[in-house]
């Protein structure tokens, strides 16, 4: 999504509505396979060390004489990757959970802390590095690779942004080649849709068992010891219950997408734009939850 000045309204891009549609009809053929696709939905997360309890830190607005601490939000930080597995109500899974101590001198945004080497097991380096660490030399050998032509006179941001659009649209990452060698298919959910990403739930789930114990006092170390208890007690009915919705909203919205496809067939158009699509195909699978 896309904000075109601060404060502004988030709305929807051509490449993002694309994307959601293509992710939106991948999901929804692999659930109607005979027998059907094992999904196995992949996320990660944190929770900090510091926790703003409500009962913590109530304090009167009229209140001139006490001024209220300021939120203990940074510091240590607990990260956590893992999938989820829907198999029924008594055997949808966690799978693959990994946690790990995230410090003050990790990147703001947690996402910068699940690297390459968070996934990949291996002492090489990931496929494509970053621009940052390639020289114009290194671009125009990686284009030569990929069979590119790029007149080697373009400057370095240029040639650049050749090779990272056929990267974008050709090249695989190591983890998805990874996982296509041993007989999965991957789809990347669409950015800005966690309504898309059961395992969000879960989350959601867990963090607020953990969350509730808390207290001013509780240490770093208690921490690990309530979110592995949160996971360890995790009900394989609450995994099921999460994915399920998600999988309903999933069929509305990809037979929203097929009724636009019969429409746009009937009158010789090309493919429908509607970027209202989204919020009228979540209105119809709200309704068949109801």
């Amino acid at each position: 999504m896309r904000r075109a000045q601060k404060g502004g309204a988030y709305g929807l891009t051509k490449g993002l509505v694309l994307k959601r549609d293509n992710y939106v009809r991948f999901i929804d053929a692999a659930l109607k396979e005979l027998p059907p696709r094992s999904i196995v939905y992949i996320d990660e997360s944190y929770i900090h060390h510091h926790y703003s309890r409500h009962n913590d830190s109530l304090y009167h607005p009229d209140d001139k004489e006490t001024t209220p601490p300021k939120a203990k939000h940074k510091g240590r930080c607990l990260c956590f990757v893992a999938g989820i597995m829907s198999d029924g109500e008594d055997n949808s899974q966690l799978l693959g959970l990994d946690i790990f101590h995230g410090g003050k001198f990790q990147p703001k945004d947690y996402h910068g802390m699940f690297t390459h080497a968070c996934f990949v097991d291996c002492d090489g380096q990931c496929k494509i590095p970053s621009r940052k660490a390639m020289k114009k030399a290194d671009m125009l050998a990686a284009c030569e690779t990929y069979g590119i032509n790029v007149n080697q006179r373009l400057t370095r941001p240029v040639v650049w942004a050749v090779l990272k659009d056929h990267i974008d649209r050709v090249v695989k990452s190591e983890v998805e080649s990874m996982a296509m060698e041993r007989g999965h298919l991957v789809a990347w959910t669409p950015p800005y849709h966690s309504d898309l990403q059961p395992i969000e739930m879960v989350w959601s789930d867990v963090k607020g068992k953990v969350g509730r114990q808390y207290t001013v006092t509780t240490s770093f170390e208690s921490v690990r010891v309530l979110l592995d208890a949160a996971f360890a007690s995790l009900p394989s009915k609450t995994i099921y219950n999460c994915i399920g919705p998600t999988e309903r909203k999933v069929a509305a919205m990809s037979l929203y997408l097929e009724t636009l496809d019969e429409a746009d067939d009937e009158l010789g158009q090309g493919s429908s734009d509607d970027e209202n699509s989204v919020d009228m195909a979540s209105e119809a699978s709200s309704d068949d939850d109801e």
